[in-house]
């Protein structure tokens, strides 16, 4: 028994020294004096890790610190999906201390490499230890800074290599529209080549007589015109106009009406031309150039939508070009109307099944100075994206304006909406919320620059059912400030137009009056009121205000309202648009030091007038008694 116990003890000492020996080679613990090199020894345990095993997961809390005796251990990171493999340590490397110094959850992930034996080192000794020893301290400092830099290092190319597959997916997503329309187009064009040689077959069997010719002539080159230009027109009158057109050849014995009667009316077409037609060519002839006019815009539509995509591809790839060099993309003016038309040319595949296509282009939208592909390339990303949003279902508007030396464009999509986390991160590099292989995360970012290069904006406004991006340009951006923005759209409610309202208003709804009279919302409305208007108190603490039958919300009022005065918080206005909406409001009228831009936005889009940051009473002293 005595001689067992002299044994383990031997052993134990034996185990020890080999285990001050190790830890002496240890560059964190080379410099301990002997009695705490002991201490040490008799304060580590042993742990032992297979191959494969988590040492300990990135966000745990840390409780002690590892030196590898034997085998190696795997430091990872998750990073955007990925597992990025930070550092492997062998045996003397001290591993985990950062999180115990910090006193922060481990921002890495350990796993032995192969079969692996280390000591454990608690959070309470390590920091006895460097309280105690100035090498130690100094040895740790070092480690630390040195791992960091190897981490970020490391992060770095990683983010740089995910960055070039983004942009790369990118890149090839953008061009995969242009060249698969110039694609469907070429492939669309061989059959009609076989068309045209079988309409100048007819002609000449039919006996076309020489004015004949001259005046298909005609006919064909205004075909030509407008396959480059089609008309634009609602579903609503296009389908009238085609079913009138069908019925019209129907009854004069063309079999194919239900394929031509399209093309006729996207040529501009409708039955009085076709009257003219008759008279023109009669009987067999008829057809035959009917077929021939019809062939010809195909083919020119054709010709459009090849031209079309093949410029687009170069557009692109001077996007691509322009977004790395920004300042050698030319200057020029451009016509917006025209750069959207193109844009929609690029997207028609995506736009004929379950999408309809609203365009409110205001009238005589001044051109204005602008990098013009890479506008394109921001309606691009602004119309694509909207479509998405729409899952292939749903109304698409675009809308044009012109406001002084500003233009706004509006891409506006009936899709299921963007929450506010989401808004807040839209046009970060990279952020995207559709699945992988469909989005790419710089859509968004390149358009944002883009238009902060040409000193504009670009805002969203977005709730379910209805998500805007409005895109705000200057005329000429060279001309403007660094410090001019947009007009408000409190500004863009000229005096002329206050004087209007005043005038023509009578009833007032006021959201947030107050029976305290030294309130602003109590002398405003009572000013209001003694100058003939009524008052509809909307105040759910009151039965009544000013003699006048108080409503707990503005949805609870059942007669008309002209204006809704608001004297609440800004953060409280969204909710009181959307049910001044609801009621049939003409204004919103936000009382001054009241300002709330995604809730004008949505009064303006839904047809409101809206003012904002204005007192309703210092504003009819000046402009109807000043």
């Amino acid at each position: 028994m005595e001689n067992e116990i002299i044994y383990k003890k031997v052993a134990l000492e034996e185990k020890t020294s080999q285990l001050e020996e190790f830890l002496k080679k240890v560059p964190l613990f080379s410099k301990l004096a002997d009695d705490d090199l002991k201490q040490l020894c008799t304060s580590v345990t042993e742990e032992f890790f297979s191959e494969g095993q988590i040492l300990f997961e990135e966000g745990d809390i840390g409780n002690k610190a590892f030196v590898i005796m034997e085998g190696e251990i795997e430091i990872f990171k998750d990073s955007a999906g990925r597992s990025i493999l930070l550092a492997t340590h062998r045996p003397g490397a001290v591993i985990g201390e950062m999180s115990l110094l910090d006193q922060a959850p481990r921002n890495a992930s350990g796993r032995a490499k192969t079969d692996s034996k280390l000591l454990a080192i608690s959070h309470e000794y390590l920091d006895h230890l460097l309280d105690t020893s100035p090498s130690a301290a100094r040895v740790m400092l070092s480690t630390i800074t040195n791992r960091l830099q190897t981490t970020e290092i490391v992060l770095r190319q990683s983010e740089k290599m995910a960055q070039l597959g983004t942009m790369t997916a990118g890149i090839a997503h953008e061009l995969n529209n242009p060249a698969s329309a110039a694609r469907r187009g070429a492939e669309q064009l061989r059959p009609m080549i076989e068309l045209v040689q079988n309409t100048y077959k007819n002609f000449q069997s039919l006996g076309y007589s020489e004015s004949q010719w001259k005046e298909f002539q005609s006919l064909i080159e205004y075909a030509s015109e407008q396959g480059s230009h089609p008309i634009h027109l609602s579903s609503l009158d296009r389908s009238d106009r085609e079913e009138e057109v069908e019925s019209w050849l129907d009854s004069h014995g063309i079999d194919n009406s239900w394929e031509l009667a399209p093309t006729l009316v996207s040529t501009g077409y409708e039955v009085n031309d076709l009257d003219t037609f008759l008279q023109k060519f009669p009987g067999s002839q008829l057809k035959a150039a009917i077929e021939g006019v019809t062939t010809y815009f195909t083919i020119y539509s054709l010709l459009e939508e090849i031209h079309q995509g093949t410029s687009r591809i170069g557009e692109i790839v001077k996007s691509l070009k322009s977004y790395v060099y920004l300042d050698q993309a030319p200057v020029q003016l451009i016509d917006v109307h025209e750069g959207l038309d193109n844009t929609l040319v690029m997207l028609r595949s995506k736009l004929k099944t379950g999408i309809v296509l609203e365009k409110k282009y205001a009238e005589k939208l001044p051109r204005i100075q602008a990098h013009g592909s890479e506008l394109n390339q921001v309606w691009t990303n602004l119309i694509d994206n909207a479509v998405d949003a729409m899952d292939g279902k749903g109304t698409l508007t675009i809308k044009t304006r012109n406001e002084g030396d500003w233009i706004f464009v509006d891409v506006i999509d009936t899709g299921s909406g963007i929450s506010k986390e989401v808004q807040q991160k839209l046009f970060s590099p990279f952020f995207t919320t559709k699945p992988l292989g469909k989005g790419t995360g710089l859509g968004l970012n390149i358009s944002f620059n883009i238009i902060q290069k040409h000193k504009g904006d670009i805002k969203v406004n977005s709730r379910p059912g209805y998500t805007c991006f409005t895109v705000s340009l200057p005329v000429n951006f060279e001309e403007v400030g660094n410090s001019d923005k947009p007009i408000k759209l409190a500004d863009q409610v000229t005096d002329d137009h206050l004087r209007k309202i005043l005038e023509t208003t009578k009833t007032i709804a006021v959201v947030g009056i107050s029976e305290r009279e030294n309130a602003a919302s109590h002398i405003v409305p009572l000013f209001l009121q003694s100058k003939g208007y009524k008052i509809i108190p909307v105040n759910p603490n009151y039965e009544t205000i000013l003699n006048e039958k108080s409503y707990p919300e503005l949805i609870n009022i059942e007669s008309k309202v002209d204006v809704v005065l608001i004297f609440r918080p800004s953060e409280f206005v969204p909710e009181i648009v959307d049910q001044a909406i609801k009621i049939g409001a003409k204004v919103v009228w936000m009382q001054e030091g009241i300002v709330n831009i995604e809730a004008a936005s949505l009064a303006k889009d839904s047809g409101l007038d809206v003012v904002m940051d204005l007192c309703m009473r210092k504003s009819y002293l000046r402009l109807i008694e000043g």
